[in-house]
């Protein structure tokens, strides 16, 4: 019992966690950089938000792509 509270991680356990946060900021990253980006076109066109939510999307979509590419088997 005393052996299960100071063991340490496995490794595949450490890959796993490794890999979720590889996914994570994927998706984050590429939500923020193309939202930002439709922000921008939003200032530009003086529109409300449709560019904003487009980049949004378009940025979780490649976001997507990308954690499969990398990640995925």
């Amino acid at each position: 019992m005393a052996d299960d509270e100071n063991r340490t991680p496995r490794r595949d356990e450490v890959q796993g966690i490794n890999a979720g946060w590889a996914a994570v900021s994927y998706l984050l990253s590429g939500m923020l950089v193309w939202g930002f980006i439709g922000w921008l076109v939003d200032r530009w066109l003086a529109t409300d938000g449709i560019g904003l939510g487009i980049g949004a999307v378009v940025g979780a979509a490649l976001g997507c792509y990308i954690t499969v590419k990398r990640l995925g088997a």
